[in-house]
């Protein structure tokens, strides 16, 4: 069981890299002392990873610091992980996140493994839960579809362009996606869009047996949380990115190591049975 009181102690980070096909992922395990369950964080997509990265990096550390052992990377093409951007699919996302849950859950001593993602990387999670990987599943503000994510992001980002340029040089995120759906390559806040990227968000989505989490534990038989997250939770999610420096997520983190801690102990329950 998870200890209430926590002992204070120098815990480890070990970065590394991470070979998959074609190239490395930048990772980071965050070491637990006495461990009782891991978790694999898949995070946010793309330039989204720079607004969210702060807060992600004080829950890993936050969860550490309570017995949870925990994994997080960059996606492949994106931060620190090799990889061409504008080569990459979700397909190869989604093979990410088998591949470090493959090895996650092989470390020595066998515990239980839950996935959690962050708006596309709650997909990526969801859609490998789906396939059989992990034995829990806690999603943060799931869009709709891939599609809903990236169409906030960009325009978020084309209205900042609209702000610093010209009123005769102002391009539109209607004309932007038109170019997309055209073929054309776009370059968002640093990243490659190309038009095959846009199309294949629209119906990367979770499976409909993950919509609802009640529903989700009795067709899985494992435990499912899905938290919606709101303004409070800036700057983890659009659109309130930006707004608040460095808040205080202690009440967010408190409330979701609960929901971890239970799936931990229904796990561990199903296992002894």
């Amino acid at each position: 069981m998870i200890s209430e009181v926590i002992k204070k102690t120098e815990i480890g980070e070990d970065p590394n890299y991470f070979s998959v096909p074609g190239g490395h992922l930048y990772t980071v395990l965050h070491e637990a002392e006495n461990p009782v369950a891991r978790v694999l964080l898949v995070g946010s997509f793309a330039a989204e990873r720079h607004f969210s990265y702060q807060g992600w990096v004080r829950w890993a550390r936050y969860l550490a610091a309570r017995q949870i052992e925990v994994l997080r990377y960059d996606y492949r093409g994106v931060g620190e992980s090799s990889g061409v951007f504008e080569e990459m699919t979700f397909d190869h996302w989604t093979e990410d996140v088998q591949l470090l849950a493959g090895w996650l859950s092989s470390r020595s001593p066998r515990l239980p493994l839950l996935l959690h993602g962050l708006e596309v990387g709650a997909i990526l999670a969801g859609k490998c839960f789906d396939q059989g990987v992990g034995d829990g599943l806690l999603m943060w503000s799931p869009p709709v579809s891939a599609n809903h994510a990236l169409r906030a992001g960009l325009l978020q980002w084309a209205s900042v362009k609209q702000l610093l340029e010209s009123p005769e040089n102002r391009t539109s995120a209607a004309k932007y996606i038109q170019q997309l759906l055209q073929g054309a390559i776009i370059d968002v806040q640093g990243y490659q869009w190309s038009g095959d990227l846009w199309r294949a968000s629209i119906d990367f989505k979770l499976p409909s047996s993950l919509e609802d989490e009640s529903i989700a534990s009795v067709a899985y038989k494992r435990p499912v949380s899905i938290v919606k997250l709101g303004k409070n939770a800036s700057p983890l999610v659009p659109p309130f990115r930006g707004y608040l420096e460095n808040p205080n997520l202690s009440w967010l983190y408190d409330e979701n190591f609960q929901r971890i801690a239970s799936m931990v102990a229904i796990v561990t329950k199903d296992a002894n049975d």
